[in-house]
C-alpha cells in the first residue's frame, strides 16, 4: 500500500525494521511482502505462506501494537558458543509486553529444533528481550481469524465519504443488528460494508459470535463512535 502525499505524489511504505532483509524471490517457495500500520504503513517480508498467514493473524489481533520481523537475537549453545538467532516475528502489544513467534511447519519441527527455540527462550526472557517466545505452526492458524484479519487489511484504508455515514448509522443503532442491515442504512453498498468492518476492527462494533465477517452476521454498539 503507498499513501498519498500533501504535495500530491505518492509516499511508498517505510522500509522494514527487521535486522536481516528477506529474500525478494525464489524459486523453492513462496516471498512477498505485505504492509501494515496507518497511513502509508511499513514493509514487512516474508519468505513463506505460512509467514505471511502468521504475519496477518498476528498483526489484526485487537492487543496488537506493532508486528517486527526477523529480529536478531544473540545466544549460546551448551559449549558456549554464541550463535546468531533470527526471530521471524515479534509482537509487541498495547500493554508493552514482547512476544517473540518462530514460524516452522509442524512436519519440520523436530525434537533438535524445539530443544534449540527452549534454549534461546529461557535467554532471552532472563535478558529482558522477550517476555515470551512461542512456535507457530499451521495448527495455530484459525480459519475464522486468518479471513477476518484479511478482511481487515483489506478495508484498512479510511474512506473520508463511506466512514462518517457508517458513524452516523451506528451512532442510532440500538441493541442487536444484523451487518446486512446496517449496511443497507449506509445506502452505500460495498462501500458501507467495508467502513462497517473498519469500526468492527476499531472495537465501536462487536459481534455476537465468533464468526467470519459477513452481511448475516449480527452486531452491537461496544463503545460510541
Amino acid at each position: 500500500m503507498s499513501d498519498l502525499s500533501r504535495s500530491g505524489g505518492i509516499r511508498l511504505p517505510e522500509p522494514s525494521r527487521g535486522d536481516r532483509k528477506t529474500q525478494v524471490g525464489s524459486t523453492q517457495h513462496f516471498t512477498g511482502g505485505i504492509v501494515f500500520g496507518e497511513g502509508h504503513g511499513v514493509r514487512h517480508g516474508v519468505e513463506s505462506h505460512l509467514e505471511a498467514d502468521c504475519a496477518m493473524v498476528l498483526a489484526y489481533r485487537p492487543d496488537t501494537k506493532e508486528v517486527i520481523e526477523q529480529v536478531r537475537f544473540e545466544w549460546f549453545d551448551e559449549f558456549g558458543e554464541v550463535h546468531n538467532h533470527f526471530i521471524d516475528f515479534v509482537v509487541i502489544r498495547h500493554d508493552e509486553t514482547v512476544t517473540g513467534y518462530a514460524v516452522r511447519p509442524i512436519e519440520r519441527a523436530s525434537r533438535k529444533y524445539l530443544i534449540k527455540l527452549a534454549r534461546i527462550k529461557a535467554q532471552a526472557i532472563s535478558q529482558g528481550v522477550l517476555d515470551d517466545f512461542r512456535l507457530f505452526t499451521e495448527d495455530d492458524i484459525c480459519p475464522v481469524e486468518r479471513y477476518n484479519a484479511g478482511l481487515f487489511h483489506s478495508a484498512r484504508r479510511p474512506d473520508c465519504f463511506g466512514d462518517p455515514v457508517a458513524q452516523d448509522v451506528v451512532r442510532s443503532m440500538t441493541g442487536v443488528v444484523r451487518m446486512g442491515d446496517l449496511v443497507e442504512k449506509t445506502r452505500l453498498d460495498g462501500m458501507g460494508f467495508r467502513a462497517l468492518v473498519r469500526l468492527i476492527r476499531s472495537g465501536h462494533l462487536k459481534t455476537l459470535g465468533y464468526e467470519r465477517l459477513s452481511h448475516d452476521v449480527m452486531v452491537f454498539k461496544a463503545k460510541e463512535v
